[in-house]
């Protein structure tokens, strides 16, 4: 019987110890995603922005699609030469001013005041917007489109409408 009770007792010990092994692969790989995740998140924050030159480049070339949180949903921004309108369905819904400024930072002005801009172009295209004087921004996702396409398009409709 004592014999009996040694065997339970080494197998219950076993059985614990092989759910703390599956307990502890489950820690260590949450533990693996979380430092993946963080390490996207600080590449993302560090991954450099369009320079200046490449900025005023990149605005010449292509129209912005993006969903700026302003309630308009996702919206197309097409820049001229200090102007830049945002269209929703091909109809404009608003209009204003950029500029870069002294440190070469895309400034934009609406209504609501002024915002930064740094545009980040890679695997996923992040745009952070700063608003006003705020040191932090948000990271929005945008997509980007050829800017003579999107004109063709504006083109077409307005025979369309007349």
């Amino acid at each position: 019987m004592k014999y009996f009770f040694k065997i339970m007792i080494y197998l219950f010990f076993l059985s614990n110890n092989s759910f703390a092994l599956e307990s502890e692969n489950k820690t260590t790989n949450d533990i693996e995603k979380i430092k993946d995740k963080s390490k996207n998140i600080f590449k993302t924050l560090t991954r450099k922005s369009l320079s200046e030159n490449q900025t005023l480049k990149f605005l010449s070339e292509y129209i912005i699609i993006i969903d700026d949180k302003k309630g308009d949903g996702t919206v197309i921004y097409y820049f001229e030469d200090h102007s830049y309108k945002r269209y929703k369905d091909l109809e404009v819904i608003s209009q204003d001013a950029w500029e870069i400024s002294k440190i070469g930072q895309l400034r934009m002005f609406d209504i609501n005041g002024k915002e930064t801009w740094k545009i980040q172009i890679g695997k996923e295209n992040i745009i952070n917007i700063k608003k006003g004087l705020n040191l932090i921004g948000k990271m929005f996702k945008f997509s980007y489109s050829n800017k003579t396409d999107f004109h063709l398009k504006l083109v077409e409709k307005k025979i369309k409408d007349d």
